[in-house]
């Protein structure tokens, strides 16, 4: 029994992680080597079944728009802007924070970003 429980714990922390992605955040990020920086942003998620809506807004404009979905424990989305695409894939914290790692086409290294809930 005690091992039962001791297996069942970190998979019942990681589902009430997983349950509440849906939210605004507060972003930072770090472009890769070439890129123009660190930089903040807002994040609004959305929930509809399976799937979100995902929206990245830069200084109250809308940057990126992107679909996404949740998988053993990773939230992935895919985006497009108005000059191209990318994909990021995020690890959901026990806190209820996302750290994330991103690509577009013209980089050979990933940018990071991490999201916490507003």
């Amino acid at each position: 029994m005690r091992r039962f429980i001791v297996l069942a714990l970190p998979l019942a922390l990681a589902a009430s992680a997983l349950a509440g992605v849906a939210g605004t955040y507060a972003g930072h990020g770090e472009n890769p080597p070439g890129g123009s920086g660190p930089y903040d942003c807002e994040v609004v998620i959305s929930q509809s079944g399976d799937i979100y809506s995902v929206q990245w807004y830069f200084g109250g404009q809308l940057g990126y728009d992107g679909v996404g979905i949740m998988k053993n424990g990773l939230f992935c989305v895919g985006y497009a802007a108005s000059g191209g695409y990318g994909v990021v894939v995020y690890e959901v914290q026990a806190d209820g924070s996302l750290a994330g790692v991103w690509a577009t086409p013209g980089f050979t290294d990933v940018g990071t970003e991490t999201l916490k809930k507003k």
